[in-house]
């Protein structure tokens, strides 16, 4: 039998999306002129992503996205956490009712968040962006001969949109924000102790998430979870950051794989005694997939410019790559976008997929 001829998109490194969209689907030849045409359109769509990149931050209108259900969201209580003991007023007062001048123990029992949104613009840069967003996470499945993930991409326009129940949503908006009501206890050393509501709002700094949330079902059984949706926010002043969000979040829910079996057979093999102190050795993991998502992310951005002859240096003259955030969980960040770079994209993606505890080798 003789060998298969490779199919028009094979040949030009198109996806079926991209095939369906210029109408050539079952055409058995090419020829330069549609190709050109291909090319410009990514251009095009890529010269109108350049001007979102900058935009002034829109504070409205904001819409429901879901209501408040108790979430375990670290950057609220992060943020809780900087708060109180910014307030040194509230602090003093609370170590008056429990009777203790020192320190005090602070517990977050329960977080319930409510998600609202900013819509991302309806015009030609937000159609535009959506369009990039299709094609730069088809080229990672690709590149990896993995199916889509993803039941569907969007840009909600009302609230409540629908979270598709087979396949991960991914929701393209301007900002999100986020409502919360905190219970929070606090303990003094003689075993006093307060419990108050603290409730605020904030827009997330996290213009990307893939959030692994870890239950304790019981004394030393834990489960995890990712997600089903992930919300891409478009406002940030730095063209990578922009172009990578949909890269990195793609990565984060490929790669959350190896790292969620990681960590559940570190956890049958020495089981935490605290749901805390299984956060701690998860967070340790995640800081292992921050850093070769980061190197990934770069070499996916770079052959998708090279792909459809888009010369780097002019792409990206006026926005460099943005610096990594001094943040804990991109401690390792920095050391895996050499550690990429050294083992290339396919042999760094298969050697974490094989085992994270060997990257983690090669890492550290």
């Amino acid at each position: 039998m003789e060998p298969r001829k490779p199919t028009i998109g094979q040949q030009y490194g198109l996806t079926r999306r991209q095939l369906m969209t210029m109408g050539i689907v079952g055409l058995t030849a090419w020829t330069v002129e549609p190709l050109s045409y291909a090319f410009a359109g990514t251009g095009d769509d890529l010269e109108q992503i350049t001007r979102i990149a900058g935009l002034p931050s829109r504070k409205g209108p904001l819409l429901v996205f879901r209501d408040y259900t108790t979430d375990p969201d670290v950057e609220i209580e992060q943020h809780i956490r900087r708060q109180l003991f910014g307030r040194k007023d509230l602090l003093s007062r609370i170590k008056k009712k429990v009777g203790f001048k020192k320190q005090l123990r602070l517990n977050i029992e329960e977080i319930q968040v409510r998600l609202q949104f900013i819509p991302q613009s309806q015009d030609g840069l937000g159609t535009a962006y959506q369009r990039y967003c299709l094609d730069i996470t088809d080229s990672i499945f690709g590149m990896n001969g993995m199916d889509n993930i993803y039941s569907a991409i969007t840009s909600p326009e009302k609230s409540y949109p629908a979270i598709s129940q087979d396949g991960i949503s991914a929701f393209l908006v301007h900002r999100l924000a986020k409502d919360f009501r905190a219970t929070c206890r606090f303990t003094a050393e003689s075993g006093n102790s307060i419990k108050t509501i603290i409730s605020g709002a904030i827009y997330s700094n996290h213009l990307g998430a893939v959030d692994l949330e870890i239950e304790m079902v019981a004394p030393g059984q834990f489960e995890l979870a990712r997600k089903p949706f992930t919300i891409w926010q478009n406002d940030t002043d730095n063209l990578y950051t922009l172009m990578a969000i949909p890269a990195e979040e793609t990565l984060h829910y490929l790669l959350g794989r190896a790292t969620d079996r990681e960590i559940s057979t570190h956890f049958q093999n020495r089981p935490p005694e605290s749901l805390a102190a299984a956060r701690n050795i998860a967070e340790e993991w995640m800081a292992l997939e921050e850093s070769v998502v980061g190197g990934l992310v770069d070499r996916v951005l770079r052959r998708y410019c090279e792909n459809r002859r888009l010369k780097w240096s002019d792409l990206f003259a006026n926005n460099p790559q943005a610096m990594v955030p001094e943040l804990r969980q991109y401690r390792y960040r920095k050391r895996g976008l050499q550690l990429v770079a050294d083992l290339g994209f396919q042999h760094a993606m298969d050697l974490y997929l094989d085992s994270p505890s060997r990257f983690r080798e090669r890492l550290l």
